[in-house]
């Protein structure tokens, strides 16, 4: 769900990304008592994890044309808490953006925004909602399937209102938003599932790894349970990224291209030529845009792309996850609160 920048103008997208930079200003002051040896382990990790779950899409049943792609903000929020959920989101979202050119530089903030601040928040209360009370298993599936659910759609329905603040919309605003509404219902049900299934995995091995310990037996150390994430990420970032659909995704599918309609036509109208010349420089400067190779320039060196482009997206699943833990790591250690020297 990663916002283009030919989405917004220039003076919302401004506005967001100071609203993003505000709003991680002030987490940021907020975490510097809670983060462990332990947590700061444990964000990279998942980070990574993160990083390379997003990067598999997967065709939505009932609709051939689209496909989706789990967010994974409620689920760090659920295990890490909404606050140190939030900085990891976010520092997937915008390793996304400045390296591999997933979703338009003019358009981070308003991706912090939906895909990190929101659901992180969001989505952590009604699971705490939900799950309030004597613990239950099935409490808490449920919590996180619906925290899931809503999160993905009140995320869904900003990307329309940013998109008519901006002006640039060529539909009816509530056509766009009950397209946008009814695919991520879709997307937020298999991610519910998903994180579902994380869950279910660290209640059976490590349940007091959750910010709110699920009941549980501890069968696994720390430290086996992080090696076990790891390898999990580099299978998905290595191997099921090459499975991933290549069909767009629930926001493209909504605005922009339909592959089962050839007659569909974009939903947008934007003619600003800085947000033209904005995509050109995030084009030049992205280390690997779409997740592969740039692009040669020559024709004649075009089919040679196709024959490499798999191996250079495990590669980028591999690579960005490692980056991603890296710069997570090192985000948390500058600012965990240091111990005052000893008098």
């Amino acid at each position: 769900m990663h916002m283009a920048n030919e989405l917004l103008s220039v003076p919302v997208a401004a506005g967001t990304l100071a609203i993003a930079a505000a709003g991680l200003g002030f987490i940021c002051r907020k975490v510097r008592q809670i983060i462990t040896s332990d947590k700061l382990a444990l964000m990279g990790i998942l980070g990574a994890f993160i990083f390379a779950a997003q990067m598999v899409n997967f065709q939505l049943p009932a609709m051939p044309g689209t496909s989706g792609h789990m967010v994974g903000a409620v689920l760090l929020a659920i295990i890490l808490g909404p606050h140190l959920g939030a900085i990891v989101i976010s520092s997937v979202v915008i390793i996304q953006c400045l390296i591999f050119q997933d979703g338009g530089l003019l358009a981070l903030g308003c991706n912090i925004i939906n895909m990190a601040l929101v659901p992180s928040y969001l989505g952590y209360f009604l699971y705490r909602t939900v799950t309030a009370g004597p613990f239950s298993s099935l409490r808490v599936y449920v919590g996180a399937i619906s925290a899931c659910v809503i999160a993905m759609q009140v995320s869904a329905a900003l990307v329309p209102i940013q998109a008519a603040l901006s002006g640039v919309l060529a539909v009816p605003f509530s056509t766009f938003l009950i397209t946008m509404l009814g695919v991520h219902l879709l997307v937020g049900l298999i991610e519910g599932l998903i994180t579902v299934g994380v869950l279910g995995y660290l209640q059976q091995v490590r349940p007091d790894i959750v910010v709110d310990s699920l009941s549980g037996k501890v069968r696994l150390s720390k430290k086996a349970v992080f090696v076990t994430l790891a390898i999990f990420t580099i299978i998905i970032g290595a191997g099921f990224s090459l499975l991933a659909s290549d069909l767009p995704d629930g926001l493209e599918w909504s605005y922009a291209e339909r592959p089962d309609q050839p007659d569909f036509k974009t939903a947008l109208s934007n003619e600003d030529q800085r947000i033209v010349t904005v995509d050109k420089f995030q084009s030049k400067y992205s280390l690997m845009p779409d997740y592969s190779i740039r692009a040669p320039v020559s024709a004649e060196a075009a089919p040679k792309e196709t024959n490499i482009s798999a191996g250079w997206t495990s590669f980028a699943g591999v690579a960005g996850s490692a980056v991603t833990m890296v710069v997570i790591w090192l985000t948390a250690w500058i600012l965990r609160k240091k111990p005052s020297p000893k008098i």
